[in-house]
This record gives C-alpha cells, structure tokens and sequence, in this order.
C-alpha cells in the first residue's frame, strides 16, 4: 500500500467527530493536513491535539454547503501547499423528521450540505487534478443511501444522490489518475447519528454502533490504495448483530 508521508490531505468537517478521527489517523501516517470546519475554535483545538508542526496543516474556517466555502478552502490548500493529492468530503447534516413536517429550509440545508457540497468540490478540485497528473477524492456517504429510511427520508435521499454522483463523475476522469471512492458506513457512535437516531422509524440491528475510529481506519484504508486499485464503493458495518 502507498504511503501518505509528506501527501496533502484536505479533511471537511474536522473539528469533531469522524472527521476528528480521520486528522488524527491522518496525522499519524504524516500526511500535511488541511482542516476545514464551520467552528474555529474547534478546528483549532483538533489541531493542537495532533501535535503538528505549523508547516505541516493548516485550518480553513468555511461552510461547505457554499460554493465560495469550498473554493476558498481548495485555494488555501494550494495556496499552502501547491496540491491535493487525497480530499476527503466528511463534511454532514441531517434532520430525523418525519418528511410531512420537514420544511423547505430544512430540506435545503441537508441537500445543500450533503450533496451540493460534493458537486462544488468537483468542480471546484477536478480541473487542478487534472493539471497536476492525478489525485483522489473520497466522499463520506452512509448506509442510509442503500434504503429509505422514515424519519431520515430526505438525509437518505441525499446520501444515494451522491453515491449515484460520484459513480457516474468517476467513470469519466478515471483515465487521467484521478480516483473518486464513496464511503458508507452504517450507524456511527457520534452525537450527530445520536441526535437522529430517536426521530427516525427503523431500529438497528447492530448489537453496538460503529466508532469513529474505525470509519477513519476504512478511510486511511481507501487512501493507501496502490495506485492502480480503486475501491469505489466501500461499506462499513459493526460485525456484531442482535439475537
């Protein structure tokens, strides 16, 4: 597998959870890291707990779900380090509601988050990969996208738009180097799935919930690739169910 030594890492929502998780193992194969998140005192603190260099990462204050977020953190990465060699698309909302009460707003926000996000990034990232020879981007989804769920209707629906995206963006720059790999993990032990997991109408049958380290380990796994492997659809589950 290759090694991430001195590659340049750009992480969406870092400053907690699964994107924490995913600096942290980051941090430890020694990539440079660039850690992008909507809270700067949380992104900071990640930071500082990564014991880095200043050289070595740099922190970018920015929404995603806005096209000028993201251009202003591909710019900063290119800006700091003159590349992108792996963008991890971690960066997610989601409302547990049943869909007759969702609202227009709410409905725009995880779809402006979740997906709209993705498509800013490859349009954003895409034409400097081509220039640079290659790259790879790895878009955080979920098992949600695999079937509806009641109560998280409109976060699965955003979920399976951007496995059907990445697919399909995929296929047409895989001949210049650049991979494009979808991520899905089931439930993940964080505040954001425990937040939803009480308004949606499906109970799991996992006998405990992914940890955030462990989705990081699959992302590390995705990242390390020999060059000419792609993995571009990969599912994490707990190995444990209920009797």
């Amino acid at each position: 597998m290759r090694s991430l030594k001195d590659k340049v890492v750009v992480i969406t929502g870092a400053s907690r959870g699964i994107g924490a998780a995913i600096a942290r193992v980051m941090a430890g194969q020694e990539a440079q890291l660039v850690l992008c998140g909507r809270n700067k005192k949380n992104l900071q603190n990640v930071a500082s707990s990564l014991n880095l260099s200043r050289g070595n990462f740099v922190t970018v204050t920015a929404d995603v779900s806005k096209a000028s977020g993201m251009a202003r953190i591909v710019r900063t990465a290119y800006d700091k380090f003159g590349r992108v060699d792996v963008f991890v698309n971690n960066a997610g909302v989601g409302i547990g509601k049943l869909f007759i009460r969702t609202t227009e707003k709410e409905f725009d926000t995880v779809i402006n988050t979740n997906l709209k996000s993705v498509f800013y990034c490859f349009k954003e990232l895409l034409p400097r990969l081509q220039k640079q020879g290659g790259g790879q981007i790895i878009n955080v989804s979920s098992m949600a996208a695999k079937q509806g769920t009641p109560g998280l209707s409109v976060y699965s629906a955003s979920k399976a738009a951007v496995n059907v995206l990445s697919e399909a963006v995929a296929g047409e720059v895989r001949n210049e180097n650049i991979k494009i790999c979808v991520l899905a993990p089931a439930s993940v032990e964080t505040g954001f799935m425990s937040n939803l997991a009480p308004r949606a109408r499906a109970s799991s049958k996992a006998a405990r919930k992914l940890a955030v380290e462990e989705v990081a380990d699959a992302v590390l796994f995705l990242a390390r690739q020999n060059e000419n492997a792609w993995v571009s659809l990969a599912e994490i589950r707990p190995l444990f169910v209920r009797k």
